[in-house]
């Protein structure tokens, strides 16, 4: 099989790096007496996701989005203390970090594409920068206005990677969010660890040196 080209489409939240938000609700937590799991779950059936997605898509500025969580929390936040602890919530999945050196060392074109929001992008723009580094652009959602699985996330993507649909690969962990990939027309990968996606890499033709 010939070497094939691609624009390589990378997720970011556990893909290039882990992500646990009840790190970052452990501090408030203990402020109502609940573990920050305890108050992750409250959270979320107070209709966190919403808020979350709100911000993410740009529709709310950081203070903004404190504040909501704070109504739903039954707490006043300091913005700044907030945003501390909402941001130190990553650690890097260092074999895709490898891969993803790998796959620039071979002259891949790659684009990381996230559904994420200024706290976090500003967060993990210094905390991974080396990595980062090695992607030619960043579409984050917050930035174009649009989330996956909508198929205007995809096409952001592939504009940015200048490529047609078609010529772009996909690696998510999320089902809906490959699901989402192909529907806008390009391929997609669903990322569960990293010898698998060598392997759906492999199987497209595409080469890299440091193949597991």
């Amino acid at each position: 099989m010939s070497p094939r080209r691609p624009a390589l489409i990378f997720d970011f939240g556990n893909v290039v790096a882990f992500f646990d938000y009840a790190v970052a609700c452990d501090t408030y937590g203990r402020r109502l007496g609940m573990t920050g799991e305890a108050l992750l779950t409250c959270l979320r059936d107070r209709g966190l996701l919403d808020v979350v997605h709100a911000f993410e898509s740009g529709k709310l500025a950081p203070e903004e989005f404190t504040r909501s969580v704070g109504r739903l929390a039954g707490l006043d936040l300091d913005h700044d203390e907030f945003a501390r602890n909402w941001a130190d919530i990553f650690t890097l999945n260092r074999p895709v970090a490898e891969l993803v050196a790998a796959l620039k060392r071979a002259g891949h074109r790659l684009v990381l594409g996230s559904n994420t929001n200024e706290i976090h992008a500003r967060q993990f723009r210094r905390q991974f920068a080396d990595t980062l580094a090695h992607f030619d652009r960043l579409v984050l959602s917050y930035e174009v206005g649009h989330l996956k699985p909508s198929a205007p996330f995809y096409l952001a993507c592939a504009e940015a990677a200048g490529a047609a649909p078609q010529d772009c690969l996909f690696i998510d962990d999320l089902p809906e969010n490959v699901a989402g990939a192909r529907q806008a027309g390009l391929d997609a990968i669903l990322f569960h660890e990293i010898d698998a996606l060598v392997a759906a890499l492999r199987e497209r033709g595409v080469e890299f040196d440091g193949q597991r």
